[in-house]
């Protein structure tokens, strides 16, 4: 299981659209969680027509059963969520619906956080914008894989900066940090990739009848599922699962190297009856 963390900058650049294609192009088990700070967005745009029961009590409700029992709302998460495909593979857990209702999950992030990676299946978090009082910072603490999303502009990418330092600082060697550009801006990739000194796992089309199906529900047309939006989030992911893997073979290495070098170490006992030998 992994957590990725997808953010922005602001100006909403899709985020949201993109965490939500991911899930819908996931192999395996994936849980959607709506993270953002400033209310959920897919429970009334692509889950308006498709809702078939109760949305449901979502993160708040969670959070509130995490901070009452941890341990029994890690084994009832799905109870919170709801299927994304008919398969049931994806689910969403929905944000808070307003916005105040952020105070009461501001202690709550990082025991939200070991809720979802105790899970069976990976988790992809919608942060929305970072870089405020009100960033999850427990979700970006216990990340595998943080992804910025931002248009190739001069104002997203100067807006990028900063919040990229911040998040340096935050997840330290923890995680792994990518950017995602969306396709309508008027700088290359090379030269965002340059400026921002993050890789980039991705660069989506600017697709929006395709990218209103995600965000707003809009009917698909026949050739939405082979369009070239949704066959770059299903590349993106293959990618974002590649850098989780790196990550966590790096972390087995340095713990094994760790662990080596703590064996060959004398104990203090020997190391002072070495010295008196001498």
């Amino acid at each position: 299981m992994a957590l990725y963390c997808v953010i922005s900058a602001g100006g909403a650049p899709g985020a949201t659209t993109t965490a939500l294609g991911l899930a819908l192009t996931w192999p395996g088990k994936v849980l959607l969680a709506e993270c953002d700070p400033a209310g959920r967005r897919v429970l009334s745009g692509f889950m308006a027509d498709r809702l078939k029961g109760p949305a449901g009590p979502g993160l708040l409700g969670l959070a509130m059963a995490v901070q009452a029992n941890p341990n029994g709302a890690a084994a009832a998460l799905e109870e919170y969520t709801l299927p994304l495909t008919q398969d049931g593979e994806a689910r969403l857990l929905h944000g808070i619906h307003d916005p105040r209702q952020v105070r009461q999950l501001a202690r709550l992030w990082r025991p939200l956080a070991d809720t979802f990676m105790a899970q069976d299946g990976d988790v992809i978090a919608d942060l929305g914008r970072v870089g405020g009082a009100e960033t999850p910072v427990g979700l970006l603490e216990a990340a595998d894989v943080v992804v910025m999303v931002l248009r190739p502009t001069l104002g997203q990418v100067d807006a990028a900066l900063p919040r990229l330092e911040v998040l340096r600082e935050v997840v330290g060697e923890g995680a792994q940090i990518r950017l995602c550009l969306i396709d309508d801006g008027a700088y290359s990739a090379a030269e965002v990739q340059r400026v921002l000194g993050h890789p980039i796992t991705a660069e989506l089309p600017c697709s929006p009848p395709d990218a209103r199906v995600l965000s707003d529900g809009a009917a698909p047309r026949l050739t939405f599922n082979a369009s070239l939006l949704m066959r770059g989030l299903e590349t993106m992911g293959r990618r974002v699962r590649k850098a989780a893997e790196e990550a966590g073979r790096a972390d087995a290495s340095s713990e094994e190297t760790d662990t080596a070098a703590q064996a060959v170490q004398p104990s203090p006992a020997a190391a002072a009856s070495a010295g008196g030998g001498r």
